[in-house]
């Protein structure tokens, strides 16, 4: 008897490694189609299971799309506070460590970030914790910012402008796909967002290293 084709045969999971497998698949599908361009369907088929065992973990499309960008913001508030521990504690490592931890969380979790932050959003509700989690990360910024302020690091002005444009940097250099920084090395990748995030930071100093030091530190 000839064997089944691949889109008949149906894999047995356990509930908790289908839901997980469900969320890597569809994470792998928002990279590949540069957005939530599938059907709940497509995940079944691609998982070998029935679109049915699909929907007793997710009601709907928009479900799983709302658990996907709740959870990425969860992710990066852990990148964010496991660099925050790593760096000393003066106010200006910590204010580099979350530029670093933003720009990892992009680039080892891409699927999330697309999500996060690439995407058109008019369909999402209120059970993505995007607001939630938007505000608790911005916090964390300004709080980081305002230390320095006081400290005298940076110049003085709107804590939540200040924090809007020192993210400029970091998401600019996330959004770059491997290919296109292909001339890094991707054993690099920490050094480089450590040094991106450093960089950000300079054009708001108060006392900023001058050009020749800045030459050396970073450019040689």
């Amino acid at each position: 008897m000839a064997a089944a084709p691949k889109s008949m045969k149906k894999k047995s999971y356990h509930h908790n490694d289908l839901r997980n497998a469900i969320v890597k698949t569809s994470l792998k599908f928002l990279l590949k189609r540069k957005g939530p361009n599938f059907s709940l369907r497509e995940v079944a088929n691609e998982l070998g299971v029935t679109h049915v065992s699909v929907y007793r973990h997710f009601s709907g499309k928009q479900a799983l799309i709302d658990n996907l960008t709740a959870e990425g913001f969860r992710q990066l508030r852990q990148y964010q506070t496991k660099e925050l521990e790593k760096a000393p504690s003066d106010a200006m490592s910590q204010l580099n460590a979350l530029g670093t931890a933003y720009i990892l969380f992009a680039k080892e979790n891409p699927g999330f970030f697309a999500l996060m932050f690439g995407q058109d959003r008019e369909d999402e509700t209120p059970e993505s914790g995007r607001e939630k989690y938007n505000a608790e990360a911005l916090s964390t910024l300004i709080g980081v910012i305002e230390r320095c302020q006081k400290e005298g690091i940076i110049i003085q002005g709107d804590p939540r402008r200040l924090a809007l444009y020192l993210v400029l940097a970091p998401h600019g250099y996330a959004c770059y796909s491997p290919a296109d920084l292909a001339f890094i090395s991707p054993s690099d990748t920490i050094q480089q967002a450590e040094v991106m995030a450093e960089l950000s930071v300079i054009s708001v100093m108060c006392n900023p290293p001058s050009p020749e030091e800045i030459s050396r530190l970073y450019f040689q």
